[in-house]
């Protein structure tokens, strides 16, 4: 049985490894539009470059999982963040189209790669005691990442060239390259037992499968619903707030900051409950909470109390998802499994903004955030039947 862990030195070094892998991630975002203007990069051309970090984190999650499962995390993580220094080293010297697609697809592939490993590796080391606060933990570095990012971007191009914070990049994953190899994680995954899993195997890889199809759908919906919200907010806030760009960079900030403060607490109660999919759902209704709130109001003080809501709700969701995983999926298929769902969550972060386009065009900026809401429904109704059936079936040893 595994030992009770909170905080020791391979937890902390996760923590270490998400914190920079997200504020990495932030940081080199806003300085894309700056190639435009330096590299006479056309508006198609920067679209494409977009698209394909995207496309990179779409085919990463589940090859990540699978590599995870042959070599271990130690070794995943460190073939990660190598392939990351050396993507951030080149990014600066590139000077061709071609070249700047290649390692923009990387950097999506990376990207992705981190989430997986650090996922992965955070439900193998915890036990259902403290998977909660320790999904929790890393939830909240993630949500610092992405505040100081691009906070740390825009002062070092105010006083240095555009590849300075590439450079900067590249020394944090040099950072968490040396932590990684410094923690204690075995080099090999532990292989499935065979004698008596073998004649139910049938039933075993059956029931994975609807759990696959169950626990990916919730996941690409929700992102589908965030991924519209990240891409059309401002032009909201733009368009039919009145919000000049600092009241809009506010509002993503309290979101980062809610989850930041929140997201241990929430962890914590996760663990306390043993109800995770409650929280799951918690959270939904939170992020539903935050979208009526700017939909129907626009006192800028009620809009960022309900930023802080869905900062809260973000928290809620992703812990407990993520923990339910972990205490869902036997360890054998973990790594494998939480690719393949976050690989495929990102393909509604790719198709979800084309058809809030679409909508916009066909009926009005409010549309979008309609359509985001009735996601994030059908998240909850999804996630509230697997509960039922879970509490059905108590005795079963896979949700």
């Amino acid at each position: 049985m595994k030992r009770r862990l909170y905080l020791n030195r391979d937890i902390v070094y996760m923590i270490i490894i998400s914190l920079i892998a997200n504020m990495s991630g932030s940081m080199i975002l806003p300085l894309f539009a700056i190639y435009v203007e330096q590299f006479n990069i056309t508006a198609l051309s920067m679209s494409i470059l977009f698209s394909l970090f995207y496309v990179g984190r779409f085919l990463g999650g589940g090859l990540a999982g699978r590599i995870y499962e042959k070599v271990g995390a130690k070794r995943l993580g460190l073939s990660l963040l190598f392939a990351e220094i050396i993507c951030m080293l080149l990014f600066p010297v590139a000077k061709s189209f071609f070249i700047l697609s290649i390692l923009r697809l990387l950097q999506g592939l990376v990207a992705i790669g981190l989430t997986v490993f650090v996922r992965v590796t955070i439900n193998q080391i915890s036990t259902t005691e403290n998977r909660g606060i320790l999904n929790g933990y890393i939830s909240s570095s993630e949500g610092a990442g992405t505040i100081l990012g691009p906070i740390m971007s825009g002062i070092i191009v105010s006083y240095f060239t555009l590849a300075v914070p590439f450079y900067f990049v590249a020394i944090f994953s040099c950072i968490s390259f040396v932590a990684v190899s410094r923690m204690t994680l075995s080099s090999s995954t532990s292989q499935p037992r065979q004698q008596h899993e073998s004649l139910h195997e049938s039933k075993r890889k059956t029931t994975l499968t609807k759990q696959l199809l169950l626990y990916s759908t919730v996941h690409f919906l929700e992102m589908s619903a965030f991924a519209i919200f990240l891409t059309y907010f401002s032009v909201y806030a733009t368009y039919k707030l009145h919000w000049s760009p600092v009241e809009i960079s506010l509002a993503f900030t309290i979101i980062g900051v809610s989850t930041f403060i929140s997201a241990p607490f929430i962890g914590k109660g996760s663990d306390l409950i043993k109800d995770r999919l409650m929280l799951s759902i918690i959270g939904l209704l939170l992020i539903m909470v935050e979208i009526a709130l700017f939909l129907w109001f626009k006192d800028p003080w009620i809009v960022y109390l309900g930023m802080f809501i869905g900062g809260i709700g973000g928290a809620s969701y992703l812990d407990s998802f993520y923990s339910q995983l972990g205490d869902a999926i036997p360890e054998e298929n973990r790594s494998s499994f939480i690719g393949n769902v976050v690989s495929f969550s990102e393909l509604g972060a790719i198709v979800s903004p084309i058809i809030a386009g679409i909508l916009i065009e066909r009926f009005n900026i409010n549309a979008p955030f309609y359509y985001n809401m009735i996601l994030v429904l059908m998240a909850i109704v999804i996630q509230y039947f697997i509960r039922l059936k879970l509490k059905s079936s108590r005795k079963r040893p896979l949700a």
